[in-house]
């Protein structure tokens, strides 16, 4: 499961005993808060095998990670209040297959706020909100919902 050096792979052993630890894990994907800021509704989705990009993923990786953004999309709208979810991925940090998804703010969206996000803005964290928004993701996944397809 895990690639030699590779922080989220180490990161995803660790999750199942942190708090909120994974919000979803299915077969293949895991999803859990944001690892870099506690952006509110900000989660990582990234393969539970170590792989390094879209190129990487098996049939099967592929083929549940559609839906599975879908349904994750639709659970961040409905407990965020937000209007749309942003995804973004780029592999540059940390080479592994990975998809962070999450809310604009109402005050800041597009380019600017994708900014802040990567720069890692601490305007952007509130823990207590991220966590509190975490664990209603957890268990809108978990009551089912969302669309699967």
């Amino acid at each position: 499961m895990t690639g030699d050096g590779c922080v989220l792979c180490a990161r995803a052993g660790t999750l199942a005993h942190s708090d909120p630890g994974w919000l979803l894990r299915t077969g293949h994907w895991g999803v859990s808060t944001h690892p870099a800021i506690p952006a509110p509704g900000w989660v990582a989705v990234q393969t539970l095998r170590h792989t390094e990009g879209l190129a990487g993923l098996d049939d099967v990786e592929a083929a549940e990670l559609g839906p599975l953004l879908a349904r994750l999309s639709a659970a961040v709208t409905r407990v965020t209040g937000s209007e749309r979810a942003y995804t973004y991925s780029l592999g540059e940090g940390s080479p592994h297959t990975h998809v962070l998804l999450g809310p604009p703010r109402r005050d800041l969206r597009g380019a600017a706020f994708l900014t802040g996000l990567l720069r890692r803005d601490g305007s952007l964290a509130d823990e207590a909100a991220a966590l509190r928004v975490a664990r209603d993701l957890a268990a809108e996944l978990a009551a089912g919902n969302t669309p699967t397809t």
